[in-house]
């Protein structure tokens, strides 16, 4: 069979938050990198505007290889989508006519789309794509042990919280044994956001729409919860999907995905000081830290005596982050703020120490791929399941601690510190992050597992597309010669 006449077109689709948007981006590059593949990446109007502005992107894409496009959620560019129930009800009720939209716009261009790459909080989007009988993957942005509790929870498969029985462990094959509060917050009886908890459940129930689920991760790093899932629903790992650099490849033609313009002179700053002191903290997004928790927080750091750098972000673009009075004068010379942080190049920055982490998804592969201890602060969702493995299974950090009010006192901060730069463990934690930073290394390999398994992906979309053109180019044969049956 000769070559697809036309270059494969994978589409892919991603929620609209920084979260999702970046790996789905990462995948976009490495997909593009095939020149079989002709790839497209779709958000929201606003998040289109906020790639646009923060550099990421021009009018016309900052990556030849990678269409940026943008659909209609039902709401104007400039209109405030803090209020995430609101919005959910927005995104769900306009998103897929506005996807819909268009991919009938990029069919009516010669632009056909042979996969859709979905996202686990737009179930909507498998059901667009089966409307246009276009075969459907799933990113799936979290960790594949997160997927086979969802999966587990949704099918019945194991028994899970319930208002009745709140606090129960999960013990699954494989896995280790899971306090009720090591769970996805989601998968709780009382938890919070809601609407996030019902999108994600609801994709769940719609994997068996789904052709492939490709998991931001690596065998190595979640072996035993890959191998729980193979006779359920595979997911196949293709990750970890970080910057390229921080894998020890090419960064010529990176696309970050950042939606606020970093701060690059803290780089200049982290030259100034020791190797291996800084502590560096940064909490994504999303998180925002109670005004208590800021004061504690601010406190510890200044009292641990350690150079620390602090991306502090603003829960908007018209506010400030609410530091205690007094503070920024007590840690002249020795700390440093700021709204958000080129990520990569600090963890990778040799002055740094460890990272004081949320441990959403992204940040706890790009600690791992950096190979950076962690102090982990979860807060909700996947957050605090990936801490507990981050701690207690891969060993590569150690856990603040709340106490009875709720929240991490000052003098948890500086026993954190000083238990991960110089406690008995410090060695050791320094030795497992670095022997995942090459595991993470070997899986982007040429023939590595996830090299291999993006390959086999594309391999079967490409194939899909030869049988498409197959069946199409006998059309009008058939319908001639059923024409003449019927005369």
């Amino acid at each position: 069979m000769g070559a697809i006449k036309e270059r494969a077109h994978i589409l892919l689709v991603t929620f609209p938050a920084q979260g999702h948007v970046k790996p789905a981006i990462r995948l976009a590059r490495r997909l593009a990198s095939d020149n079989r593949l002709r790839v497209s990446f779709a958000t929201n109007e606003a998040i289109g505007k906020q790639l646009h502005d923060a550099g990421t992107t021009t009018t016309s894409g900052t990556d030849a290889h990678v269409e940026f496009l943008t659909f209609f959620d039902g709401l104007a560019v400039d209109e405030d989508r803090r209020d995430l129930d609101w919005f959910m009800a927005h995104l769900n009720r306009a998103g897929p006519n506005g996807l819909a939209a268009l991919i009938s716009d990029l069919e009516a261009r010669g632009r056909r789309v042979h996969c859709v790459v979905s996202n686990p909080f737009v179930p909507w989007v498998v059901d667009v794509a089966e409307g246009f009988s276009i075969p459907c993957a799933l990113l799936w942005v979290q960790s594949c042990a997160i997927y086979a509790l969802y999966y587990r929870s949704v099918y019945r498969l194991s028994e899970f919280p319930t208002p009745e029985k709140p606090d129960i462990d999960i013990s699954l094959p494989g896995l280790p044994v899971l306090q009720a509060s090591e769970l996805p917050s989601f998968l709780l009886p009382s938890a919070a956001h809601r609407c996030l908890a019902d999108v994600i459940l609801s994709h769940i129930k719609k994997i068996k729409k789904v052709k492939w689920v490709l998991g931001n991760s690596f065998y190595a790093l979640e072996t035993e919860a890959i191998q729980l899932m193979e006779e359920l629903a595979p997911i196949r790992p293709i990750g970890p999907l970080v910057p390229s650099e921080l894998l020890g490849q090419s960064t010529d033609t990176e696309v970050r995905g950042d939606l606020w313009k970093p701060a690059h002179d803290c780089l200049d700053w982290l030259s100034t000081q020791p190797q291996g002191s800084v502590i560096y903290v940064a909490f994504g997004s999303v998180v925002t830290l109670s005004t208590k928790q800021i004061e504690e927080l601010a406190w510890g750091l200044s009292s641990s005596g350690r150079p620390f750098l602090w991306a502090a972000k603003p829960v908007d673009s018209t506010s400030e982050f609410q530091l205690p009075d007094g503070f920024l004068k007590v840690i002249v010379g020795r700390g440093k703020l700021v709204k958000w942080c080129p990520q990569v190049e600090v963890l990778t920055h040799p002055s740094v120490a460890c990272f004081v982490t949320h441990c959403g998804w992204n940040s706890t592969l790009e600690t791992i791929a950096a190979g950076t201890p962690v102090i982990a602060l979860p807060h909700w969702g996947d957050q605090v399941t990936n801490a507990k493995f981050l701690v207690d299974i891969y060993g590569v950090g150690v856990r603040l601690k709340r106490g009875s009010e709720g929240f991490v006192r000052r003098e948890e901060v500086c026993r954190c510190m000083d238990e991960i730069m110089e406690g008995p463990s410090a060695l050791r934690i320094r030795d497992n992050a670095i022997k995942l930073k090459e595991a993470a290394r070997d899986a982007w390999e040429t023939g590595g597992s996830s090299d291999k398994n993006l390959k086999a992906f594309v391999e079967e979309v490409i194939s899909l597309g030869r049988q498409e053109e197959v069946i199409e180019a006998r059309l009008p044969s058939l319908n001639l010669k059923d024409h003449a049956l019927t005369e």
